[in-house]
């Protein structure tokens, strides 16, 4: 029999741990089969993405006000939401067919050919609001392991987003966050 007093010490621990991860944002917003996105990587997406329309709408001299309105957060929140979905499960489709050795050489190869193009810490920084080695994790690699898996299927004669469709349908997805549930092929708004 559990001794109360044990019992009562592993409850306050565990509550204590609970509030220190959600203070320090490490807690999943969604399960994509047994992988967490975790909130902290939610709420940077979402920043650099609000941070990049902003900088984009300035650039083309359109009124940056649009992004104000809770529509247009609540499809920024959506799309990037949506998108840490697929990076999860490109990875999960590349790892059936490749080795985890082979693929980051192949994604370090992609990055190396986008990096030696002219992009420049300063434009990265003005754009994203994020360090070169930030903007290749958070960017570069997933666009890198999309396009191999693109070039792969392609390769194979099975069209990328049919594949995915397929993916998508049959995965299951839980999503924690408000505001939003799964559909079985994506994010939407339950607003």
């Amino acid at each position: 029999m559990i001794n109360k007093k044990k019992l009562i010490i592993f409850s306050a621990s565990a509550a204590g741990i609970i509030v220190v991860l959600i203070l320090f944002g490490v807690y999943p917003i969604a399960l994509v089969g047994i992988s967490p996105i975790m909130v902290n990587d939610y709420n940077g997406n979402y920043s650099t993405s609000l941070n990049y329309y902003e900088k984009a709408l300035e650039t083309y001299a359109q009124d940056s006000q649009v992004l104000k309105a809770d529509e247009a957060r609540q499809e920024i929140k959506r799309a990037v939401l949506d998108n840490l979905i697929e990076n999860i499960l490109i990875e999960k489709e590349l790892k059936k067919e490749i080795k985890q050795k082979d693929l980051n050489a192949l994604v370090e190869n992609k990055i190396k050919e986008i990096s030696e193009s002219q992009i420049t810490d300063k434009a990265i920084e003005t754009l994203y609001s994020f360090s070169l080695s930030e903007f290749k994790e958070r960017v570069l690699k997933p666009q890198a392991k999309k396009e191999i898996l693109e070039d792969r299927l392609f390769l194979a004669g099975i069209d990328f987003d049919e594949r995915m469709k397929s993916v998508r349908s049959q995965t299951k997805v839980m999503i924690f966050l408000t505001g939003f549930e799964w559909n079985g092929e994506e994010v939407i708004s339950s607003k």
